[in-house]
């Protein structure tokens, strides 16, 4: 039997430290690069403020919601946009995500601004741009956020999934 993709995005919360992930931009940009190295998940994506967005994610995660698989809380922030922890409740757990599992570590201990980064260049690559290009394109629509501490942990995460990053 065939497992429906959104319990592949409870079981990827469910395999986060805790059960937990911080944030839905980087919940978003850990699903779309773990697409890219054989997550069996379609989510289609748009370039988005944020980088790569998925609104069947979203919608998928209002599901297991209602399935009470997940929780998501929001909580204030000292820069005024609120921000939400997604939790998985233990039943989330998905075996079939065992080969995943040091990407997802590697993309967790990810700073979120390198994993936007990641996920934007990449998304930027799979249209068609060669590292030139894509940089030129990255460092225009993040602008301030590509210092070259960001820049390098964004190639050097993607580098360590085996994605192009040069």
């Amino acid at each position: 039997m065939k497992t429906e993709k959104f319990r592949y995005l409870a079981g990827v919360i469910a395999a986060h430290a805790g059960g937990k992930v911080v944030g839905r931009t980087r919940l978003q940009k850990t699903i779309k690069l773990l697409q890219r190295v054989g997550l069996p998940t379609d989510y289609d994506y748009v370039l988005f403020f944020y980088g790569p967005y998925s609104e069947g994610l979203k919608s998928d995660l209002g599901l297991l919601e209602v399935l009470e698989l997940v929780q998501e809380e929001e909580h204030p922030s000292t820069h005024g946009t609120p921000y939400f922890t997604i939790s998985a409740r233990p039943e989330a757990t998905l075996p079939e995500l065992k080969p995943f599992l040091p990407h997802i570590a590697l993309m967790e201990k990810t700073d979120p601004v390198a994993l936007e980064l990641a996920a934007t260049y990449d998304t930027f690559r799979e249209l068609g741009s060669d590292h030139e290009e894509a940089m030129v394109r990255l460092r225009r629509k993040k602008q301030e956020k590509c210092t070259p501490e960001n820049v390098r942990g964004a190639l050097g995460l993607l580098g360590n999934l085996g994605l192009p990053n040069n």
